[in-house]
């Protein structure tokens, strides 16, 4: 891959659009991560360099992404720990930086993992967070840099997203709305429909290195779901709005590695604490009563047939409410 700075001629003329760090993150998903790598190579884009965190996975995923490495005759590559990083500076012939966590810190924490190292040393001009049980279109770089600087007041851009397993259907377009009577995060999936996001969804975000320094990282807090719509509120509370490009794509295998009842408790209970975080007075309280009331009806009702879905609703929400 070339290191050289990325040019593009529009109207004639050339225009340098600034490197771009892509950051993806693996837990035990060795094959998929692969396979996004795979269809990096194949980007109309030549400036960008890849931050992959793997979040301590069993050591059989990070040997394979290893073998991979090592055995590719296109990325060049290092390898540290996330303890090295404090005195590390990637050369600039470097293509791949796989960075070992220390523990599974959850999708904030792995994906700031980088995040914070991109942001210390400044070594990029744009951040692009991607999902790895994504495939990229060969544009999806151009699409998102070219709505980022459509507009000065722009802060996180996102891609259409269509299914891995059926590639004509729609999953996102890549951001969506939040209702805040519910406490619910909701993709927006026909195109048009929606041109004022609450949230530009976490499997791929493109922000510059400037709005990163300005928002600052992910909140630890959720350890997943509902921290890009977090991060995506504070931004718009920093007075950015959030876009969708134009042209590019991904393909995206949703919640691959994600087991149910671990997706229902932290959807429950990060529910509540975005709540917390980004509601005041009577808004905050009806949304409580709501959703004592929701788990509670829930509980009851499918304790005989479903303990383990009813015990775990429950769990969210005690953990919810009881964490300040």
């Amino acid at each position: 891959m070339s290191i050289s700075e990325s040019n593009r001629i529009i109207r004639g003329i050339i225009i340098n659009n600034g490197r771009v760090s892509i950051v993806l993150l693996n837990w035990n998903g060795e094959e998929d991560t692969v396979e996004c790598l795979e269809s990096l190579k194949k980007i109309d884009y030549s400036d960008y360099d890849i931050y992959l965190v793997d979040n301590d996975s069993k050591e059989n995923s990070v040997n394979y992404i290893k073998n991979y490495l090592e055995h590719d005759d296109y990325y060049s590559f290092d390898i540290k720990t996330k303890n090295d990083l404090d005195n590390y500076y990637k050369p600039a012939d470097i293509d791949v930086l796989f960075i070992l966590n220390d523990e599974n810190s959850g999708f904030a924490g792995g994906n700031n993992v980088a995040l914070n190292y991109i942001s210390e040393k400044k070594i990029s001009d744009y951040i692009v967070l991607l999902n790895n049980d994504t495939i990229v279109s060969n544009d999806f770089i151009n699409g998102l840099l070219d709505k980022f600087n459509e507009s000065d007041d722009t802060g996180f851009v996102g891609i259409n997203h269509y299914y891995y397993d059926n590639r004509t259907t729609l999953q996102t377009v890549g951001g969506g709305k939040v209702d805040l009577v519910h406490g619910e995060a909701m993709a927006i999936t026909s195109k048009g429909t929606v041109h004022d996001f609450d949230f530009i969804t976490g499997s791929c975000i493109l922000m510059s290195l400037n709005i990163l320094l300005d928002v600052g990282l992910m909140s630890e807090d959720f350890f997943m779901y509902w921290e890009d719509v977090d991060w995506s509120t504070i931004a718009r509370e920093h007075g950015y709005k959030l876009r969708v490009s134009d042209y590019g794509y991904i393909f995206h295998k949703e919640g691959a590695s994600i087991k149910s009842l671990s997706r229902i408790y932290y959807h429950t209970r990060n529910r509540i604490f975005y709540m917390k975080r980004h509601t005041t007075g009577l808004k905050y309280y009806k949304f409580i009563i709501y959703i004592i009331l929701y788990v509670l009806k829930e509980s009851v009702t499918n304790m005989t047939k479903n303990s383990s879905y009813s015990k775990t609703l429950l769990k969210g929400l005690k953990d919810g409410l009881l964490k300040n």
